[in-house]
């Protein structure tokens, strides 16, 4: 259970201040986490799992609800003007989405959601919380209150000191022959080398070498096997079978489905063909023909994404049993481990993700709508299995700080090329028809009876009023008139 530190909210008092300086200097150097609660208005600093600060906050109103999800602070600015609602002004900003949402202070902080989409932050606290923040840090906006917990997986990452270059010579970085006598230093050094995988593995190797010198956190994305990656798997395939698919970009042109027919051509009048009958379209049995084909096994179920200092790093398929089986939303956390040096702690925050029929049909999996759209952070991680060379990538560069998303949907569109981390957004609830009242049965037999009139009354006669024309109709009428009088 997280332990919490009470905060007292007293706007512009030196007792709020104290308070949060006094519980963020004693939490030690951990990664801060934020977790705001929308049923409760409550917004939750986390350092590990010690709470350090609380507060009220208002949300967005209806018609502009927060979204809940998985954000990280892009940008602080201590005095912020609104680009959306004429300029007004939002202190010590911090920005969740390059689109607007963003935490900020504000004078109107009810105990319910009143915003236009931001998270209101009293007076006093906003600048606390400001100076407590970096930018990376992640915020939580969850439908109900939602609490780091401590896991273990033999899943998780561990920081180790590997010998990349005979892993990654294993990677498919592009259809060349495997490098041979090259040692890390050579590899390392800035002469150019004449192997084009070489040179691709110099790449490699350099660009961990200074995200590992920065320090900086990774931040690790975990889903399902996009559409767009099945058609760059299947032109990484069609190369390293020696079928030319250009440059493998993810667009299907003319090149790949070249490409493609040939594979099926080559391929005929072999015992696959005769049971296992292809189409010249990219889909899975395709991509899995490719795969046994090349003696690769079965085909990737998932995919994995790495970034740090908002940045694209590397990205490779994995394998995720039970596909049919919802992965959920989490966020894992590292954390130094205090009871063993050298070895990190992950904590996990599970969030309530729905998915409707359409939704579920197009990833391919079933829900159980009775579990609220949670599901178990330990259980998902045991049906993930990394390939080796990812791992020891991964292993050389998480330290403190660093974290796993995983979600069924991938990343949303608030995920930029570059600028900002892994931005997940969920839908903790499905949207509900408007009900439509039926009759009863006894309204449906229920007679109206007439009114009882009384014995000197008499039905009172309903004079129809003339319907009313228009210009054209009293043309139209005149003309017939005028025709009528010259053929009499």
């Amino acid at each position: 259970m997280a332990t919490e530190t009470s905060l007292e909210e007293v706007a512009g008092t030196g007792t709020a201040a104290e308070t949060v300086q006094a519980a963020f200097e004693s939490a030690g150097d951990e990664p801060i986490q934020i977790i705001v609660s929308r049923k409760d208005q409550r917004l939750k600093v986390y350092r590990g799992q010690e709470v350090i600060a609380t507060s009220r906050v208002s949300t967005g109103k209806a018609g502009h609800s927060t979204p809940t999800g998985i954000f990280s602070i892009l940008e602080k600015k201590r005095q912020h003007f609104s680009n959306i609602y004429d300029s007004a002004p939002m202190p010590y900003m911090q920005r969740l989405t390059w689109s607007g949402v963003a935490l900020h202070e504000s004078n109107s902080v009810p105990n319910y959601p009143a915003s236009h989409g931001c998270v209101r932050l009293p007076r006093g606290f906003a600048s606390e919380l400001f100076s407590m923040t970096e930018r990376g840090a992640h915020v939580i906006i969850a439908n109900r209150e939602a609490e780091p917990q401590l896991i273990e997986s033999a899943t998780l990452f561990q920081p180790e000191n590997v010998e990349l270059a005979s892993k990654l010579s294993e990677l498919s970085l592009g259809p060349a022959e495997p490098a041979k006598g090259h040692g890390k230093l050579e590899l390392l050094s800035d002469k150019p080398s004449e192997d084009p995988l070489a040179a691709k593995l110099s790449m490699r190797l350099n660009l961990l070498d200074q995200v590992r010198q920065s320090k900086a956190p990774i931040r690790v994305f975990i889903t399902r096997q996009p559409r767009g990656n099945l058609v760059r798997e299947v032109q990484v395939m069609l190369n390293s079978l020696g079928f030319d698919a250009g440059e493998p970009d993810g667009l299907a042109g003319k090149a790949t489905y070249n490409a493609v027919r040939a594979f099926i051509e080559a391929r005929k009048g072999s015992i696959e063909a005769n049971t296992e009958p292809l189409k010249a379209v990219i889909d899975k049995d395709l991509l899995a023909a490719l795969y046994h084909a090349a003696g690769k096994g079965e085909v990737p179920t998932g995919h994995i994404y790495v970034r740090s200092n908002f940045k694209p790093l590397f990205d490779a398929p994995i394998m995720i049993k039970n596909p049919s089986e919802p992965l959920g939303v989490h966020l894992l956390t590292a954390t130094h481990s205090s009871s063993e040096a050298g070895k990190l702690n992950w904590l996990s925050v599970n969030l309530t993700d729905r998915y409707n029929e359409t939704m579920q049909s197009s990833l391919g999996l079933e829900q159980d709508q009775e579990l609220g759209g949670l599901v178990a952070s330990a259980d998902v991680l045991d049906r993930i299995e990394i390939p080796e060379e990812v791992r020891a990538q991964i292993d050389l560069l998480v330290n403190s700080g660093s974290s796993i998303t995983i979600s069924d949907r991938g990343f949303s569109h608030e995920t930029t090329p570059v600028g900002t981390d892994f931005i997940v957004l969920t839908k903790p609830d499905l949207p509900s028809a408007r009900p439509v009242r039926q009759a009863s049965a006894a309204e449906n037999q229920k007679v109206v009876k007439p009114k009882k009139l009384a014995r000197n009354d008499k039905p009172a006669l309903v004079e129809e009023k003339p319907a009313r024309k228009g210009l054209f109709s009293l043309l139209m009428n005149r003309g017939s008139s005028l025709t009528e009088v010259k053929t009499r």
